[in-house]
């Protein structure tokens, strides 16, 4: 194998920690905790040996995804540095190091390879590479060794590299002096040679001024394809695909010691006749990572990896740290996932902590520090204006996580999401909370025992709270998916009509009205609103808010008449009781405003989205979600009345807006994208529209499904272009299935389908398909006439539809345009 993922070497070893003997291969990111132990008495000569153990390496499996850090470390001038290649235990160090060395010594450079495990075999190692370096024993022996060796080295005049494998414990290279002071044991190199350490230890303060640190990850992000290469360098052929490989590769963290393991593991199943094979031994790269879900222990009989972690905790033991274990169990009790210690790790959160509590704030930090400096923990520098944030290698989590610790972990995220300074998920000023906050809050419901919880109520209003931030930043289905299980949870712990699940099921249902799920969304409201209105009354801030949101239904489905007189019965009430100048009041006459456009009102509409800016003034900030949808619907409005530039230059503003805010797919920002489309294809920029609405259409086709209404309407304009480029059969194409669609949906009478049915109809007439036409006219137009009358604008314009089908049986054929 290439590198030293582990070590085949035999040999006795004593546990410092256990004083017990053992015996047996040892792997190497799990033996810093020993020491060499002869049978008898150790004698004062400590056997050992300088050379580099090349014969680790295998060149046929070559080093994946480290070439920018060899890179670096090959191109360091010769002296004056100290090369330090830091990071967490199994993420391959040592490998690049005797990667380093191979090639320095295939180039003619004398290479010296040394152990920094215990002080006496570093002293012994040191020792010999001071006789290869020129001197005498008497030079050994005057108490001065350290100095007679860095004398010795600097007077070399050919290339030379040392090596300093394993020096977790920073204090053993101290020697008579001080390592940061350039008096120790390993000190920068001096003349024409190089020193390189490989350590766990990654603060600057321990390795001093002239130290140059090189941090090395897991193969994760832009390196997870070479992941999947050390995987498939040392699994068989037969474990599966590269995608599976990826797959495993990132459950695996990308950790090169895993990776190892599980290609060493399937090449020995694979080896292994079927009928000697345990049940369910796993040979593949899927049921690799199904085992290791399931069970890692079995995976890594040597406990190679649990053994790596546990080895950092007791040096930080050692250290003084004596809160380090039952802290980064805390830690592992979090999702995977950014965590923002400020917002959860601090002394006001972790009162109930346990042994935790005792630590105060500068304590904390201490640990958290020291966690990081040995890699267990990965504390990047905050960012300007951000929460800092911490990160953990999954399998420190996997290996790390305790029931109890996961109670505790629950109760903070529980405290921290009800704070009064979190705010809620609706308010964008908390976004970056909640974006932090959430998917804890979230993996904590999944995970959590719910018998080790004080306050349930609490939690579940908690993981409420989460999943309507998920709601907010358009991740629909993840939403629905984490309220039906909320709601499932607390049907089952306090029945169906309580204010709780009551409250989760409004939120669900304004879920699934966003999915286009209208009559799922009208049955849950409908039934929410008649337990409310039975508890609170008719008009309570909570009653009305459920009026409003199952109006809003009826908007989606099309019964704008019947929204309208719901709104306007809100309006009255918000008005009365809450003032003209209020959020809600100004909600409510937003949709008014909708109803208006939807209506084809243009200048009443245009009033109305006018009057409820001039209503905020000045001080209500223009980038607020709430006025960005005011703003994009007036633009919609201008628009259609033919201010293209004015509309155009509202659009492209709302746009830069809602992007400093919220990600390129969110629905908000795919409106005024689509917005624009529309707006070039009413400019005769047929092709920039053309470009920008298949665009919008991919990204809502995967964040919404095929049959979401605003998928469908993306479709429809799309074939507008078409049908306006002159691509009538492509156009007809796209009709035809987004009304099979929404007629598997909704059925044959869903009104907000009546226009692209009104459209396809247009297009066969274009084609000179008239009987065919004719008949989806009148098929819309008697929908129409039983919902509208004859007098409404929709219905007259599916009558000069029907008067064209005559005009061109009368006239002979001729082009259909749209009017």
């Amino acid at each position: 194998m290439n590198g030293d993922y582990g070590d085949d070497g035999a040999t006795r070893v004593r546990n410092r920690l256990t004083d017990s003997t053992v015996h047996g291969t040892v792997v190497q990111a799990g033996r810093a905790d020993v020491v060499i132990r002869a049978s008898d008495p150790v004698e004062q000569t400590v056997p050992v040996t300088v050379a580099p153990p090349l014969g680790r390496r295998d060149a046929s499996r070559p080093l994946r995804g480290r070439a920018d850090v060899l890179a670096r470390l090959e191109a360091a001038p010769a002296g004056d540095r100290l090369l330090v290649l830091c990071g967490m235990g199994g993420c391959g160090k040592t490998a690049l190091a005797l990667e380093l060395a191979a090639r320095r010594a295939e180039a003619g450079c004398r290479v010296w390879w040394v152990e920094a495990r215990n002080g006496p075999a570093l002293e012994a190692a040191l020792r010999a590479v001071a006789r290869r370096a020129g001197a005498g024993s008497e030079e050994l022996e005057r108490g001065d060794t350290a100095d007679v060796l860095w004398s010795r080295l600097a007077r070399l005049d050919t290339p030379w590299l040392l090596v300093v494998d394993n020096a977790d414990d920073p204090a053993l290279l101290d020697g008579p002096g001080a390592l940061n002071a350039g008096t120790g044991w390993i000190r920068p190199a001096p003349g024409s040679g190089t020193v390189l350490v490989t350590t766990r230890e990654s603060s600057p303060a321990t390795w001093g001024p002239l130290a140059r640190l090189h941090p090395l990850q897991p193969l994760t992000g832009a390196h997870l394809d070479d992941a999947a290469r050390v995987l498939r360098d040392h699994a068989p052929d037969t474990a599966g695909t590269e995608a599976e490989a990826q797959t495993l590769a990132a459950r695996l963290g990308g950790l090169p010691l895993a990776l190892y393991l599980a290609g060493a593991y399937l090449t020995e199943a694979a080896r292994t006749p079927a009928p000697f094979r345990a049940p369910g031994t796993p040979t593949t790269y899927a049921d690799y990572r199904r085992a290791w879900e399931e069970r890692p222990q079995g995976l890594d009989p040597e406990h190679a990896l649990s053994r790596t972690w546990a080895m950092s905790l007791d040096l930080l033991e050692q250290r003084g740290h004596t809160h380090a274990r039952r802290l980064l169990e805390l830690i592992a009790s979090f999702a995977d996932a950014d965590l923002p210690y400020t917002l959860l790790l601090t002394p006001d959160r972790l009162t109930d902590a346990g042994p935790l509590a005792e630590l105060d704030g500068p304590a904390l930090w201490q640990h958290l520090t020291a966690l990081a400096t040995l890699g267990l923990i990965d504390l990047p520098d905050a960012v300007p204006d951000t929460l800092p944030v911490l990160r953990l290698h999954p399998l420190v989590r996997d290996a790390s996580r305790t029931p109890e610790a996961s109670a505790i972990a629950a109760a903070v995220l529980t405290e921290a999401g009800l704070a009064d300074e979190t705010g809620i998920p609706e308010d964008p000023e908390s976004w970056e909370v909640w974006g932090l906050l959430a998917p804890h809050i979230l993996e904590s419901f999944h995970r959590v025992e719910p018998g080790r919880l004080t306050d349930l109520s609490d939690f579940t209003e908690a993981v409420d709270l989460a999943a309507r931030y998920l709601h907010v930043g358009g991740l629909l289905t993840q939403a629905r998916a984490e309220f039906e299980e909320l709601l499932a949870f607390e049907r089952e712990r306090v029945g169906d009509t309580e204010p709780s699940p009551v409250a989760i099921r409004h939120h669900l249902a304004a879920v699934l009205r966003d999915l286009g799920e209208f009559e799922a969304a009208r049955a849950e409201l409908e039934s929410v609103l008649g337990v409310e209105r039975e508890r609170v009354g008719d008009t309570d801030p909570i009653t009305l808010h459920t009026r409003h949101e199952l109006a809003l239904v009826l908007t989606g489905v099309g019964e704008l008449e019947a929204a309208r007189v719901e709104f306007e019965s809100l309006l009255v009430i918000r008005r009365d009781h809450l003032g003209d100048s209020d959020p809600l009041t100004l909600t409510t006459r937003h949709e008014l405003g909708r109803i208006l456009y939807g209506q084809r009102k243009l200048e009443a509409a245009r009033a109305e989205f006018e009057a409820i800016l001039a209503t905020k003034g000045e001080e209500f900030d223009r980038d607020h979600p709430a006025t960005l949808a005011t703003r994009h619907h007036l633009a919609l409005v201008l628009r259609d009345l033919g201010e293209s530039e004015a509309a155009r230059a509202e659009f492209e503003a709302i746009l830069a807006a809602r992007r400093g805010r919220l990600d390129e797919d969110h629905p908000a920002a795919l409106a005024t994208r689509a917005a624009i489309a529309q707006l070039l294809c009413d400019l005769g920029e047929l092709e920039a529209a053309r470009e920008q609405y298949e665009a919008v259409l991919a990204i809502r086709r995967v964040r919404m499904g095929e049959a979401h209404p605003q998928t469908l309407v993306t479709r429809h304009n799309l074939a507008v272009v078409l049908v306006t480029m002159g691509e009538s059969e492509a156009a007809r194409t796209e009709l035809e299935e987004v009304v099979a669609l929404e007629r598997e949906r909704w059925g044959d009478a869903y009104l907000a389908g009546l226009p692209t049915r009104g459209l396809l109809a247009l297009v066969l007439l274009e084609l000179g398909e008239r009987e065919a036409a004719r008949a989806a006219y009148e098929a819309i137009l008697g929908i129409q006439r039983e919902r509208f009358g004859d007098d409404h604008p929709d219905t007259a314009v599916t009558l000069r539809g029907l008067a064209l089908v005559h005009d061109l049986e009368t006239t002979g054929p001729g082009p259909a345009r749209p009017a």
